[in-house]
């Protein structure tokens, strides 16, 4: 299977912030993909699928959040980015919908990364 990205993340961060919950991100949509977000603006929150493009290999077990002093788990157990097949899947709050760039709080991404889907929350799904 090949993923292709539909847009990339912009939040200016390069390096793990403290608290993920408050950063503020845009993701800028590939234009071919901007008719797909017809009336995404309805919901509150939305999963973002995308890739751990800085992530290097991967580890059958992790200290969770890189906190040796927690006991190692299995990866699966876990949200660590170093997994066989580097996705990221996260539930972010929507701020806004606005020419093919959604801003999101609380995505757990740097700066350029590449996002594959997204889909809306199944709690709010009123169809």
């Amino acid at each position: 299977m090949r993923l292709k990205p539909i847009g990339f993340v912009r939040n200016g961060v390069e390096e793990r912030p403290d608290d993920w919950d408050e950063v503020v991100s845009r993701i800028v949509f590939e234009r071919k993909y901007i008719p797909g977000l017809y009336r995404l603006d309805r919901f509150e929150h939305i999963w973002v699928i995308f890739g751990f493009h800085k992530a290097r290999g991967w580890l059958p077990r992790v200290h969770p959040r890189r906190d040796p002093s927690i006991p190692e788990i299995g990866v699966f157990g876990s949200r660590s980015p170093t997994r066989p097949n580097k996705l990221g899947l996260t539930l972010v709050e929507l701020v806004s919908v606005r020419k093919g760039v959604l801003t999101v709080k609380g995505l757990d991404a740097y700066d350029g990364t590449p996002v594959f889907d997204i889909k809306p929350s199944e709690d709010e799904i009123d169809w």
